[in-house]
């Protein structure tokens, strides 16, 4: 939500599918390395949302007297966008505040990221920066989902771009780097909210280390 003009900005689907599906099988990621030195390694962590946090292993298949949490892959597709529209308009608005009260991501993410998320937005602020602009995305591919326990865990593919997000300081100053890449390729994963198994939160996300894809 922009507090400034009183509107949300919709992460708009800038092209109707993804140029390459990426291949959908598991195989080890590459986090991209950011170190956490001022406001641009913190930015490659919080905006993009990259992260050390590993892929969820799949768990077991459910039994088969157990009701489905989603009855099919479009509506946990449709589960995952919601929650990654959440969390992009949470970061969004914590950058934008120049980090203040990073607590407030716990209400969008998993327990696990939102301390990871926290440690980063908390760097954040000590720089004296905010940003401005919205991050969007690309059309969300669904790559994996697995329901046990009452518990579901959902990974994607999804282009993560920040072009019209700029770092500014104190003064006002566009302090942005000018190598930033706009576009990269995300690996997202999600698993249920603990209150309600059919909303899902983000748990984590690295760079895609394959083919771009975006």
């Amino acid at each position: 939500m922009d507090l400034a003009c009183g509107k949300r900005v919709e992460h708009r689907n800038r092209c109707p599918r993804l140029v390459a599906m990426p291949d959908a099988r598991p195989r080890r990621l590459t986090p991209r390395v950011a170190a956490l030195l001022g406001s641009a390694g913190v930015l490659a962590v919080v905006l993009s949302g990259c992260s050390g946090a590993p892929a969820p292993t799949p768990s077991p298949p459910a039994s088969a007297s157990a009701a489905p949490i989603f009855a099919s892959d479009e509506e946990a597709l449709a589960a995952a966008e919601a929650a990654y529209s959440r969390y992009l308009d949470a970061v969004d608005e914590l950058t934008q505040d120049g980090g203040e009260d990073p607590t407030r991501v716990k209400s969008v993410v998993s327990e696990a990221y939102a301390s990871e998320l926290m440690e980063s937005l908390a760097v954040f602020k000590s720089s004296g920066n905010h940003t401005v602009g919205y991050t969007t995305y690309d059309s969300m591919v669904l790559g994996e989902r697995s329901e046990a326990g009452g518990s579901a865990a959902v990974t994607t593919y999804v282009c993560l771009d920040v072009g019209d997000v700029r770092v500014v300081d104190s003064s006002g100053v566009d302090v942005t780097p000018p190598g930033r890449r706009s576009r990269t390729p995300i690996q997202a994963q999600f698993v249920s909210s603990p209150n309600d198994p059919s909303e899902l939160l983000p748990s984590g996300s690295e760079s895609w280390p394959g083919d771009d894809f975006c």
